[in-house]
């Protein structure tokens, strides 16, 4: 079976923004996506915070070319913000910011607890594996 995961907007910026030297960790993510090896799960939520910075730095043709290419992948679902995901956040107890708990009830939605991030609250708060590269 192959292993789902999800995305956070942190992982979206060092592969289209940053220009910082992209961590291993997201390299052999990115390589076992590719491989069919991992099915990665991108929230909408994600997606518009990186559309947000790439606006303000004039790069949004990067976005609409990333968008394409998920949306052609077998291996990439891009999980939109949806009553279901709403329905569970109601039964959450706990949150800490509204984008990071959409993001969390999109693991839980998806029946995946792993996600690769550098925030630490995912564990704390949701419960959540965090994959990070810090």
């Amino acid at each position: 079976m192959v292993e789902k995961v999800v995305i956070d907007a942190q992982v979206l910026f060092y592969f289209h923004y940053t220009y910082a030297k992209i961590p291993q960790l997201l390299k052999k993510l990115k390589k076992q996506v590719i491989d069919g090896q991992i099915t990665a799960i991108i929230p909408t939520i994600s997606i518009s915070e990186l559309l947000w910075k790439m606006r303000r730095s004039g790069k949004t043709s990067a976005v609409k070319e990333a968008i394409k290419r998920w949306e052609e992948s077998e291996n990439v679902i891009i999980d939109n913000f949806d009553l279901k995901t709403i329905k569970l956040m109601l039964e959450n107890t706990e949150s800490h910011e509204l984008h990071d708990e959409i993001i969390a009830m999109t693991c839980v939605k998806h029946n995946t607890n792993i996600i690769y991030s550098k925030d630490k609250k995912f564990e704390s708060i949701f419960n959540l594996t965090v994959r990070s590269w810090k």
